[in-house]
């Protein structure tokens, strides 16, 4: 949601994405430095969390090598 409306308001995008990529690296580390220590059910809930921030993660590299066809895309929906 947020990079459409960064494209649709013209904002620059690769400070949003390397925002959200370093806010999720953050999490990713204070996770894995949980898990560590951690009893096993909670251990388990830092996996969960850290395999949704992966995820996230390689949505975001999608999305960056996908920005100038996003663009395109908004450009021609918003004409027709």
């Amino acid at each position: 949601m947020k990079v459409v409306l960064a494209i649709i308001l013209g904002d620059p995008l690769d400070d949003l994405l390397d925002a959200q990529r370093r806010a999720h690296l953050e999490r990713m580390r204070e996770l894995t430095a949980l898990r560590q220590s951690a009893p096993l059910p909670t251990a388990l809930l830092a996996d969960y969390a850290t395999f949704h921030l992966e995820a996230d993660l390689r949505w975001l590299e999608l999305t960056a090598a996908r920005i100038d066809d996003l663009r395109t895309h908004l450009a021609t929906r918003g004409t027709a």
